[in-house]
This record gives C-alpha cells, sequence and structure tokens, in this order.
C-alpha cells in the first residue's frame, strides 16, 4: 500500500510497517530542548529516577530564551541544565550562540530521515530537510532522552501542491501565512502537512525553513518536504548523509489537498491577535508603525538581512521608529558584521540584540509600550506575545518590515525603492 513520507519515516524508525492511525515505538535521532522547556523536563527525569541518558550524544540544550539571563530566579533554572548536561555529557549550546531551531541545525543534529523531537512547538522547522521535527511537553522529552525511543501515533497528512514561482521580492514568509491562512489555527490539529509540487524547486532553502515553522501556528504535528535537488546539494555542501530520505509514493493516502500557485501569492499580513488571520498588504497599507522587530527563529538568517541591507542600499534615510534587530545565531551576527549589514543597520538606528529568543515571547528586553503597534517578522502575534497585552502585533516579511519602519507606516517595499536615491 503506498505511504506518505510521514508513513515511511515512521515505519523507518519503528521498524514495522505504519499507516496513519497506527501507533509505535519509535526510535528518536536526535532531541534538542532550550532553558524554558528544559529544567522542566530534568525535573521530570530526576522524578522518573533516570540515571543514565540513552544517547547523550544525541541530545543538546540551547540556552535561547532568556538571554541575556534577566534575573536571579531565571539564573538558577539554567544553572540546572549545565549541571545536568554536565553530568550526562550532553552538550550545550551557552547563551548568546543563538536560537535553538538554527543552532541545532548548525551544530550538525539533522539529517534527511531523522526523527527530531524538541522541547519547542517550532521543531516542525526541521521538516524542511526532509526531517520529522516534533515539538513535545516535558514528560515526553524526557522519556525520548531516557530510552531512546518514544510512543507515537502516526498522523494523516495534508498534501499542499505548489506550482508557478513566486513573485519578486515575495519571500517564504509570505507564502507561509498564505498557507496558515488556508488552514486556520487548528487546521493541521495532530496531523502532518507535507509539501510537493514543481513549484517548490523556486524557494530557497531558508524560504522553507520558515514556511515549516510557521506550520507549528496550524497546530501541525509535523511539517514535512521532500529531498529535492536544492535540499540535496544543501546536504553535499554540509556533509550530511542522505540514505533515510523518504518521498511520498504515487497514490498515497491525504486527508486533504490544497493546489496552490505560488505566482499568485503576494506581500501578506497577519493582523492582531492571530497569525493565522492575514490579509494582502495593499488592505493595510498607511498604518502607523512603532516598532518594528527583524529576526528570530523565523526570520533571522542571513538572506533575510541581504535582503533588508539591500533594500537600504538604494534608500537615503533612518529608521523612522523603533527597530530591534535579532539574528538567529552568532555564525550569523559575524557574517553581518563581515559584509557590513549589521554597521549599515546600526547607522540607520536599529538595535541589534543577541542572538536569542528575547522580545519575540518577551522573556527578555525588546517589550513594546501601551498603545505601540509592532511589525514583527517572528511567527506569533497573540495578545501579550512580546510581554504587553497592551500592544498590537502584525506579522510580516523582513522586506515588509524594513520597508515600513524606514517610513514610520506599513509601506509596500516598491514605494522605498521608487523613492531611492
Amino acid at each position: 500500500m503506498p505511504k506518505t513520507i510521514v508513513e515511511k519515516l515512521f515505519s523507518q524508525k519503528a521498524g514495522q510497517e505504519l499507516y496513519a492511525g497506527g501507533t509505535a515505538i519509535a526510535a528518536v535521532d536526535a532531541c534538542v530542548s532550550n532553558d524554558a522547556s528544559g529544567p522542566l523536563t530534568i525535573e521530570f527525569l530526576e522524578r522518573m529516577g533516570v540515571e543514565q541518558i540513552a544517547y547523550p550524544e544525541r541530545i543538546a540544550f540551547v540556552i535561547d530564551h532568556y538571554v541575556p539571563c534577566p534575573n536571579a530566579s531565571v539564573g538558577r533554572l539554567q544553572q540546572s541544565v549545565y549541571d545536568f548536561a554536565a553530568r550526562h555529557g550532553i552538550k550545550v549550546a551557552p547563551a548568546g550562540e543563538g536560537i535553538a531551531h538554527q543552532v541545532f541545525d548548525e551544530l550538525g543534529y539533522l539529517r534527511p530521515g531523522a526523527l527530531v523531537v524538541g522541547g519547542d512547538s517550532h521543531t516542525t522547522t526541521y521538516g524542511y530537510l526532509n526531517c520529522l521535527g516534533v515539538g513535545m511537553g516535558a514528560s515526553d522529552m524526557a522519556m525520548a532522552m531516557s530510552s531512546g525511543r518514544l510512543w507515537f501515533k502516526v498522523p494523516e497528512t495534508i498534501r499542499v501542491n505548489f506550482s508557478g514561482a513566486v513573485s519578486r521580492g515575495v519571500s517564504g514568509k509570505d507564502v507561509a501565512l498564505y498557507v496558515l491562512r488556508l488552514l486556520g489555527t487548528n487546521g493541521a490539529n495532530y496531523r502532518a502537512v507535507e509539501f510537493g509540487g514543481e513549484g517548490l524547486t523556486s524557494l530557497s532553502m531558508d524560504d522553507r525553513r520558515v514556511i515549516c515553522n510557521i506550520m507549528a501556528e496550524s497546530c501541525a504535528k509535523c511539517a514535512i518536504m521532500p529531498l529535492d535537488r536544492a535540499a540535496r546539494e544543501y546536504c553535499d555542501e554540509r556533509g550530511l548523509d542522505c540514505t533515510e530520505a523518504a518521498w511520498p509514493d504515487p497514490g498515497c493516502n491525504y486527508l486533504q489537498t490544497l493546489e496552490i500557485n505560488l505566482s499568485e501569492i503576494c506581500h501578506m499580513i497577519a493582523v492582531p491577535h492571530s497569525p493565522a488571520e492575514s490579509v494582502a498588504l495593499e488592505e493595510l497599507v498607511g498604518l502607523p508603525v512603532d516598532m518594528a522587530l527583524i529576526g528570530t527563529c523565523t526570520n533571522g538568517r542571513m538572506s533575510d538581512f541581504e535582503a533588508v541591507y539591500d533594500l537600504l542600499r538604494n534608500y537615503n534615510g533612518r529608521f523612522m521608529v523603533e527597530t530591534l534587530i535579532v539574528p538567529g545565531s552568532r555564525e550569523i551576527y559575524l557574517k553581518m558584521i563581515e559584509k557590513g549589514i549589521a554597521a549599515e543597520l546600526l547607522a540607520r538606528g536599529a538595535m541589534i540584540l543577541p542572538p536569542a529568543c528575547g522580545p519575540c515571547c518577551g522573556s527578555s528586553p525588546g517589550v513594546p509600550r501601551d498603545g505601540f503597534t509592532v511589525l514583527s517578522t517572528a511567527n506569533r502575534n497573540f495578545l501579550g506575545r512580546m510581554g504587553n497585552t497592551k500592544a498590537n502585533i502584525y506579522l510580516s516579511s523582513p522586506l515588509v518590515a524594513a520597508a515600513s519602519a524606514l517610513k514610520g507606516r506599513i509601506t509596500d517595499p516598491k514605494e522605498v525603492m521608487h523613492d531611492a536615491i
């Protein structure tokens, strides 16, 4: 019987034939946790009386949610992560290295066909590399770390077929918001979202990361893409093993299929207070903005900052609103410095914050003031998400956020290019 990608990978990890609805104990290839979920996972492990971790080399903790550490209480929680990791020989990426969903990749824990579990809902990001990326709670993470295996129910799959190609300036963030609007905030609850179609070739690897990341907002169990030519070249450059990669079989069973022509997607903006409530940019042009946030685990990659840099080089003016920049990792930050991007952003009035979650979830400096309208490139705009229930958060691509920050109002990037030097 034909299988979806998810059915194939769960079958491989469980060593038995599995289809949607089936259950099995599957081998976990990698675990990632952070300073928000990690301490509770450790608490569960201690309550379970676990004395030995099955595969410590497959696990990494990333200190990313509270950076810099805001108080002594959080400091003690972070120290519990360091102490536990030291006892069991587990790697810790310290504060300042970056956000888990970027750093875990940079550290080489990902490979096509891997089953990756994380103590964060946006573990779905790893589907861009043909990984089963599943976010889960602390008790499940504790079991995965202690045994190297975990109980799963194989999810049904929603197929998204891309055709056409994105227009110039339109990014993976626009595509992600468009797909999320179709699915809704609960439309993929405990389901896999599988992407494919000829249009996928027009999307960069960073575009694909963003799309899989945002699928967490539809409550997807995981999001996954096939190993196509672009993905294989990405793996070859990094020396990643592709022998466990999986593709869907012709005629496999999908719960639902969405047909999306990428050429029909324009710049999208999610309005408060749901990432699934998005509209075309043109509907909001002119809306005053008080703060812009560019970066985070969704859009804090080099390609994002390069797009912003290209926009700035062709426009003579400073940011008119408070503009926060959050690189996804130290590695990305260093490249921004080397290429002059960081200096250009600073010269235009932006503030560059440490590579961490920070203002995205209101856990570190960058909280908007009462009444602020924020245009953010993050993945969530829930009420109070950035630490203030009296602020309104809109979501957009980095290009739209930068153009809007330069003008002080929601702006089509084409307007900034038209007003260029």
